[in-house]
């Protein structure tokens, strides 16, 4: 699996230890139906659905994680965008801890593996990350340069949420696990909020 975002790599081992539960699914983003999960440790109630959300939502909170990251580190940013992306970073760290350990309890191995690699919906390309990443670069005492990463980083986020939002839908109207689908309809709640807040912060 590619390296975590700092915030998260100490989350990874404590939450491989820990079989905490937590998890959700929908269709993957090509819009096949969810893979089979290989899961045999998994409770009775759990369904593709349930293990194909986790596997798929883990790295796409990973990818909030690291944008939050990296707007954080940029000197100069609005206490309003600082506070959002705190948030982000905070929340979807504790979310990507519950499905972590979900994902260990139920023996998700090779279903997390695989879709580790995977742009799920909504995710940046390896160029938009980058792009990100060289705006914050060259921030550093110019103050036009941070407000371009600044609304850079809102519009991706944006964005970001909009595509783990279609995603979540399918886990809460066909996930098995009562946990996961109670979990994924906080993650709607709480990002569609956040999309609100980055409008405003954009001024539109």
């Amino acid at each position: 699996m590619k390296k975590l975002p700092t915030a998260l790599t100490a989350l990874v081992l404590t939450a491989a230890l820990a079989g905490c539960s937590t998890g959700s699914g929908s269709p993957s983003e090509d819009g096949s139906p969810p893979a089979a999960s290989g899961s045999a440790g998994a409770p009775a109630e759990v369904n593709d659905i349930d293990t194909h959300f986790v596997a798929m939502m883990t790295p796409h909170h990973e990818q909030a994680v690291e944008m939050s990251e990296i707007i954080l580190a940029v000197d100069g940013v609005s206490e309003p965008t600082r506070d959002l992306a705190q948030r982000i970073l905070d929340g979807q760290t504790e979310e990507i801890g519950t499905m972590l350990g979900w994902a260990d309890a139920w023996g998700m191995d090779d279903l997390m593996q695989m879709h580790s690699v995977h742009v799920a919906n909504g995710m940046l390309t390896s160029d938009q990350m980058g792009s990100l990443e060289r705006l914050a670069d060259a921030s550093t005492g110019d103050a036009t340069a941070v407000t371009e990463a600044e609304a850079t980083f809102l519009e991706l986020m944006h964005s970001h949420h909009e595509g783990a939002i279609a995603m979540t839908q399918g886990e809460i109207e066909g996930g098995g696990h009562a946990g996961l689908r109670d979990l994924a309809q906080v993650m709607v709640d709480v990002q569609t909020a956040e999309m609100a807040e980055i409008d405003t912060l954009l001024g539109r």
